[in-house]
């Protein structure tokens, strides 16, 4: 084969490699947690109750918060996960919680509040959704949504010098086309999140995250 005939084949070769269709392929992959505490700073997480500070009359968000986590820190934390009840008329300050560790000093607390809302909106949907109402907008229509919000403000705060170590704010939402929804269902789907989130930096426990593979 002559040079030129080489030289033709290769471009033929280059222009087909780069016409070709690439499909990605999503990809789970493990990536390493990152926490701001230095490994085995602490040996005891202790749980208190979470203030509920809108609560609601069908469901306690506070308590049902507090169980989750320690039950969940019983699972993936090595240490010891112990709790502690502050009175409602309590205001924790430094003091209150070097001697509420008891010389415990390598010890954190996990504590704060928690907000758990209902909102129905109005929100447009498509051509097919449920009518409510008579008011139509570009050919689609209004209907009732049920917004569900979760938030957690979340301290660690250092049992040897009763002085926080992280605070947060954790915000959770969720749309509802059914009304019904209760407050209980309603919390499970946006406290789980807010775990996992949590864990991640306290515990650094690594995250799932989805990656796409070219692969022809």
């Amino acid at each position: 084969m002559k040079g030129r005939d080489l030289a033709v084949l290769a471009a033929l070769l280059v222009i087909g490699s780069s016409c070709a269709s690439w499909d990605p392929v999503p990809v789970p992959v493990e990536m390493p947690g990152v926490t701001p505490f230095p490994p085995a700073s602490f040996t005891e997480i202790i749980v208190t109750n979470f203030r509920d500070e809108a609560p609601l009359p069908d469901f306690q968000a506070g308590p049902a918060f507090e169980t989750s986590l320690a039950a969940e820190l019983g699972r993936a934390f090595k240490g010891t996960v112990s709790s502690l009840t502050i009175p409602p008329a309590v205001a924790p300050d430094p003091l209150f919680w070097k001697q509420a560790a008891a010389g415990r000093d390598r010890a954190v607390f996990l504590t704060g509040s928690v907000r758990l809302s209902g909102l129905i909106r109005k929100a447009l949907q498509g051509k097919n959704a449920p009518l409510a109402g008579l008011l139509k907008a570009s050919g689609r229509r209004l209907v009732e949504q049920l917004r569900w919000t979760f938030a957690a403000d979340i301290s660690i705060v250092s049992a040897a010098t009763g002085e926080p170590l992280y605070q947060k704010t954790f915000i959770e939402e969720l749309d509802y086309i059914d009304l019904e929804k209760t407050a209980e269902f309603a919390f499970h789907a946006l406290s789980d999140p807010v775990r996992v989130h949590l864990f991640q930096i306290l515990l650094g426990t690594p995250t799932i995250e989805r990656r796409a593979l070219l692969k022809r």
